[in-house]
């Protein structure tokens, strides 16, 4: 990896976290509003020099992932709940990708999760193939008597892109690919009481660019134009466009670009038995030879 790409990974990182600790320690507790949490930290992190890598994500309990609030969301974080707060940062299109579980209560759930990826960070070296990820993650989980959501993994990474191959699977797994020099990945593990999947919801509030396609009218050409400028392939959530058209065009524009396939979706996902779930995810980059873990620059 060359110089250049590994500061701008260490920026990304370094943003990340410092905008997550503001986020925590001014604001993110029982009463506080979903809403105001996500536009807090997406506008901090463009203050601070960089860009959303997708629209922050805060999923609550069995809410697993890809909930992003509306303009009109008025849901406050509850005591106990498991408040997944899953963040993505880049600069010049590098990624820092990071997530953790906060909740007003001491849970063995959480308490898990956290003792897990300080394991994982104690294990990762160049050279590790990565089902020694997964036997780790299901070893620890196992003897602690908890499960995992099996069908979601970690991620490699590159320059603008946030999730490329191989998966980095939370379970036991033949993946032999070897982490190697220059490699960014993420690493998630989703825990529950006992082994759970999760299924799409069919609601829908984050979207990605895939390609151009014929669009019919001016205001659809317009939306996506601007979609293209501003996200180029990252995520962004519907309510980044009501600058752009009325509120009340944007649902229909959408779904317009939806369907013609210049659009991907990504509908809220949801633990199968509604299940609560935590999440810890941080970034990993290998440079000159060691592990470095950009989303945890501050500690």
């Amino acid at each position: 990896m060359d110089e250049e790409g590994f500061e701008n990974y260490k920026k990304a990182g370094k943003v990340l976290d410092d905008v997550r600790r503001e986020a925590l320690s001014k604001l993110i507790k029982p009463g506080a509003k979903v809403l105001d949490i996500a536009n807090f930290i997406e506008g901090k992190v463009v203050e601070k020099g960089c860009k959303s890598a997708f629209p922050v994500n805060i999923s609550i309990d069995d809410v697993v992932a890809h909930y992003t609030p509306t303009t009109i969301d008025t849901r406050e974080i509850k005591e106990g709940e498991f408040v997944k707060i899953d963040i993505g940062v880049h600069s010049d299109g590098y990624i820092a990708d990071s997530a953790i579980t906060y909740c007003s209560e001491k849970n063995e759930i959480i308490e898990c999760s956290n003792k897990l990826m300080k394991k994982i960070i104690e294990t990762l070296k160049p050279g590790l193939p990565v089902f020694e990820i997964g036997n780790l993650v299901e070893e620890h989980v196992k003897e602690a008597g908890l499960g995992i959501i099996v069908n979601l993994t970690g991620h490699m990474l590159d320059q603008n892109v946030f999730h490329g191959p191989p998966s980095i699977p939370n379970i036991k797994n033949k993946v032999s690919y070897q982490f190697k020099e220059g490699d960014a990945f993420a690493i998630e593990p989703f825990l529950t009481t006992s082994n759970g999947y999760v299924k799409e919801s069919g609601t829908v509030e984050i979207y990605r660019y895939l390609q151009d396609k014929p669009i019919r009218l001016a205001e659809g050409r317009k939306v996506l134009d601007h979609i293209k400028t501003n996200f180029g392939h990252f995520p962004f959530a519907k309510r980044w466009l009501y600058n752009v058209v009325s509120p009340g065009k944007v649902a229909m524009i959408l779904k317009q670009l939806e369907v013609s396939g210049a659009l991907e979706t990504y509908p809220i996902l949801k633990e199968v038995q509604n299940k609560k779930v935590t999440q810890i995810e941080h970034t990993f980059v290998i440079n000159k030879g060691k592990v470095v873990v950009i989303t945890l620059l501050g500690d």
